[in-house]
């Protein structure tokens, strides 16, 4: 009989939970002075709603099955839709409306570095703000979240905007926008032929294959475009340049100038480029669209996000503008490793409590309720041994001070302090630390 964890899945000891808690309280303190509010949501839904918006690619990877009831439900695979619909059914909430929430999440996909089939997820949200500087924002909150961690230059924003891709895919006369959008999505990760086959299917031909097509100069000229990539303000200045003439392209590009505004104000536009093959995946992104890598680019995304201006009211909601995006632990676990960041896996307590003798039990629990009652993490040896096991039961807890009882300090009143790191002791009032 297998009794491991499932691939995919992960189990954690109290080290290495110590570890990664660290590494969330830290994301979670600077999403909370941004003024984002938690919430949480079932894990368990109905199919229908990924089925309705989130895209194909989403609701094939789902863990779903027909419950007792007969209901197609599936482990959620992502927050965005249920957030959508908590918005939806609330008509009185003050704008605007910025969550955040951090629960596990499950996609059926092939485990592999980076990506596993269970994990955390922290989901920022920002709803009711239909000008950039939402979108500014939660770029904002995502690069301070990261330097929080201690990473400064390894990691880097990219950002594109899906009305601007559509617009520019329609000037050079592609048919389908989805399978071009597939088609660089994929564009730095297959060969450049592969590339511009998939651009063909999407519509898109070649003088020198079915007639209709585009001819040679006007393919390179779109591939030039898409592969414009760099500082974010300067190459969307370059952009506004070549681009098409047109005013819905127009308005795009001053939405990306004033964002870029924005981004310079916060002072995070260093860690920003513009990079048109961001389009991301799911089917209910509208507008702005960023990802996050690694500035080496070895790693898989660390978290990606965009504007859904219409999936509130697909759920029967007002019209809402809204944007944020998602972070995975496990890629964000790989860079912070990658780069020294990530916290020992050691145990921590603040206060150990030994005794040389059983007759001091009673004192040594005193000692422990009235520490733990001020907050500190305080510990005993539940088992009663030696003073010698205590003391290497002490070292394994990373004990901070252990404060022992010994028959001559107690008759005194006194205890014996030792700093656990350096090996000092000093003699102190008992009163210290039972008042």
């Amino acid at each position: 009989m297998n009794i491991s964890p499932l691939r995919g899945f992960r189990e954690f000891y109290p080290e290495q939970m110590k570890a990664r808690r660290e590494v969330f309280d830290k994301l979670i303190s600077v999403v909370r002075a941004f003024g984002f509010r938690e919430t949480d949501a079932p894990s368990l839904e109905s199919l229908d709603i990924f089925k309705l918006k989130s895209g194909e690619g989403i609701v094939e990877e789902t863990f779903s099955f027909v419950d007792k009831g007969g209901r197609e439900v599936t482990l959620i695979p992502e927050l965005t839709p249920a957030v959508a619909r908590m918005v939806s059914q609330q008509k009185n909430l003050v704008k605007p409306v910025k969550w955040y929430s951090f629960p596990k999440l499950w996609r059926y996909e092939e485990p592999q570095s980076g990506r596993l089939r269970e994990f955390y997820q922290l989901n920022i949200d920002i709803l009711g703000v239909p000008g950039v500087i939402a979108d500014a924002e939660c770029i904002a909150v995502a690069v301070r979240m990261l330097q929080a961690l201690g990473l400064k230059d390894e990691f880097v924003i990219r950002i594109s905007d899906r009305r601007l891709l559509q617009g520019i895919l329609t000037h050079f006369g592609v048919k389908n926008i989805d399978e071009a959008y597939r088609a660089i999505d994929k564009k730095d990760k297959i060969p450049h032929e592969e590339f511009l086959k998939m651009l063909k299917n999407s519509g898109l031909e070649n003088s020198g294959l079915e007639s209709g097509g585009l001819e040679n100069d006007k393919i390179e000229d779109l591939v030039n475009i898409l592969a414009i990539k760099g500082s974010f303000a300067n190459k969307v200045m370059e952009l506004s340049k070549i681009i098409p003439a047109s005013e819905s392209l127009g308005s795009v590009i001053d939405w990306l100038k004033e964002l870029a505004i924005y981004l310079e104000k916060y002072g995070v536009e260093k860690s920003c480029i513009l990079d048109l093959s961001i389009v991301r995946g799911i089917a209910y992104y509208t507008g702005t669209v960023f990802e996050c890598y690694d500035a080496k680019g070895e790693l898989r995304a660390m978290f990606g996000g965009g504007r859904y201006d219409n999936l509130v009211e697909l759920f029967g909601g007002e019209p809402t503008p809204a944007v944020g995006f998602a972070m995975g632990d496990a890629v964000l676990e790989l860079l912070l490793r990658r780069a020294n960041l990530w916290p020992k896996e050691k145990l921590y307590t603040d206060y150990f409590v030994a005794y040389t003798d059983k007759k001091f039990l009673d004192l040594a629990i005193k000692i422990v309720t009235e520490l733990r009652k001020k907050g500190y993490v305080t510990e005993y040896d539940l088992l009663a041994r030696s003073f010698a096991k205590q003391m290497k039961y002490a070292n394994h807890l990373g004990s901070k001070t252990t404060l022992i009882l010994g028959e001559e300090e107690v008759a005194k009143g006194k205890v014996v302090k030792k700093d656990m790191e350096t090996g000092k002791q000093e003699v102190v009032d008992m009163s210290e630390f039972l008042n």
